[in-house]
């Protein structure tokens, strides 16, 4: 007998994320973590548009909410020589979800430190009979047999063996999951030396007027200020060069030098309270899944975090994941639905990455015009317009989509818009977020709301046979009848007309489409893609 259906590796964003995904669909689940609590260091602190979706699922953007920054400090980027310096230029960001009036999801952009979010996350699980999490527990090996796979941790009190049917690693980069199972990261490694440091100083007089998600500096300080709290909690990353400096030189004294140097005032009251040396990646392991271990977050991809891609591809790929555990572990669908967690979610995590990267050396390009010191006003112009993609990715975060794995396609093509980083046009071809309408039905607001646990078929207002559609893990909607549909918007933002009908799974996403359904036909494809 497993000591649980799903086991954890790792209580960060991505492991807690699955926990609780895990605990709503009811699978036991056991979480272990080598630290012995939730790291205080702010580290993450963008939640994507979608991100914040997920949260207000499961009943926590509220309190998420009073933990971010306002809304001001989200509506561009300060590029400066020093904060106190000369002012190189701005970039308006453009990633909250309204355009031209029209409201595109139901929750904000945020600011938000991952410990602030990883502790409310916590508190809720502490609330959930069915999640254990076991701090001080470290992963020494992982093996499988034909039905299990085990983990063999070290705790306090000894070594002991944890059986589960899956084993997620969440265990973030340097995963000790991967390294056991010994899969390898592919691509850019090792192209950034960094410090990160968290800080108390009253910046003020040289932001409050200018409030932004980051401001950066140049030569011969290069930092980026981030605002956490608004308690004057801040972080910076210091990139340094590892020809001339170690991790280990940045004491607190000498990351509070760097940091005054960077804000340009040699006196600053400057109090540094953590450090954390990393290196900047781009990669993606080889493969995300290897017989029942499945690899999430950092473990199976590391970013760049120009864009704060990172902790949100993570808990998306638990989101992505979690279902398909419930589906074959409730004996509604085979094992081959696992199969599609490996076609869907690396492509994601390859073009997420190649995107950082590339807002990373749009930053560098920034600077190394502006330190060249003789670049013209238009060359610097030029450089930030260049830039512009990075703080303007409303299209990368809602429009992100499959082509291949747990979906029917239907023969169309996705929406063109002039860019698919900052742009999103609303659809509901199979393989994307289905869009958000504003409902009113059984206390969801929007139509994001049905989609948790269960497949939702969306039927047009004369499709008949209603009630032929019976599966225990699909819920059936009928427009006109369930849900009430003034001036036809729920049938046109999901183009099935008055006889479609549109299947969408418990994450979210389109799985199938026809705007001249039958009942027949839609109970074939969801017997289809269960069958995978």
């Amino acid at each position: 007998m497993p000591d649980a259906t799903v086991l954890i590796v790792g209580a960060g964003p991505a492991g807690l994320a699955m926990a609780i995904l895990l605990g709503r669909l009811g699978l036991d689940t056991i979480v272990v973590e080598r630290r012995s609590g939730v790291n205080p260091h702010p580290r993450a602190r963008s939640v994507n548009v979608r991100t914040a979706e997920l949260f207000r699922q499961w009943g926590l953007l509220d309190e998420i909410e009073a933990v971010s920054l306002p809304l001001p400090w989200t509506e561009q980027f300060v590029y400066c020589e020093t904060l106190a310096g000369a002012e190189i230029g701005r970039i308006t960001t453009s990633v909250q979800p309204v355009v031209d009036g029209v409201e595109l999801s139901p929750a904000p952009w945020l600011l938000t430190s991952q410990d602030r979010i990883e502790e409310i996350l916590v508190r809720h699980l502490d609330d959930d009979p069915g999640v254990q999490i076991h701090w001080d527990t470290e992963l020494a090996d992982v093996t499988q047999t034909a039905d299990h796979a085990v983990a063999t941790v070290s705790t306090p009190s000894g070594t002991r063996h944890i059986t589960a049917r899956w084993l997620v690693g969440a265990d973030g980069a340097g995963s000790a999951v991967s390294r056991s199972l010994g899969i390898e990261m592919a691509g850019r490694a090792g192209f950034g030396t960094l410090i990160n440091c968290q800080f108390y100083a009253d910046l003020g007089p040289w932001t409050d007027h200018r409030p932004a998600a980051l401001y950066w500096t140049t030569h011969p300080a290069r930092n980026v200020f981030q605002k956490i709290d608004t308690d004057n909690r801040w972080l910076c990353q210091i990139a340094y060069d590892p020809r001339t400096h170690q991790p280990a030189d940045f004491t607190p004294a000498m990351a509070a030098q760097w940091i005054r140097r960077s804000v340009g005032v040699a006196d600053l009251d400057v109090n540094v309270t953590n450090i954390i040396g990393w290196v900047m990646s781009s990669t993606v392991a080889e493969k995300f899944t290897d017989g029942r271990v499945f690899l999430i977050g950092d473990a199976a991809h590391q970013l760049p975090p120009t864009g704060g891609f990172g902790m949100n591809t993570a808990v998306q790929d638990a989101h992505n994941l979690a279902w398909k555990f419930a589906l074959v572990a409730g004996g509604h669908a085979g094992d081959r639905l696992l199969d599609t967690y490996e076609t869907e979610r690396p492509p994601i995590a390859a073009y997420n990455a190649q995107r950082s990267f590339e807002n990373a050396r749009s930053v560098g390009r920034i600077r190394g015009v502006f330190e060249s010191g003789d670049a013209t006003a238009e060359q610097v112009r030029e450089a930030l317009e260049a830039s512009a993609r990075y703080g303007n990715w409303l299209g990368m975060d809602l429009g992100l989509h499959y082509e291949q794995g747990c979906l029917i396609a239907d023969g169309t093509t996705p929406p063109q818009v002039n860019d698919p980083v900052s742009d999103y046009a609303p659809t509901a071809r199979p393989g994307h977020r289905a869009p958000h309408v504003p409902i009113d039905f059984d206390g969801a607001t929007s139509t994001l709301d049905l989609y948790d646990t269960h497949f939702v078929l969306l039927c047009g207002t004369d499709l008949d046979g209603i009630e032929n559609c019976t599966h225990p893990m699909l819920r059936v909607l009928q427009i006109g009848v369930d849900l009430k549909d003034p001036g036809d918007r729920l049938a046109d933002a999901h183009a099935i007309g008055q006889r479609g009908a549109v299947l969408i799974r418990p994450d979210g996403h389109v799985a199938w489409r026809d705007p001249h359904a039958t009942t027949g036909a839609a109970m074939a494809a969801l017997d289809t893609l269960l069958a995978q």
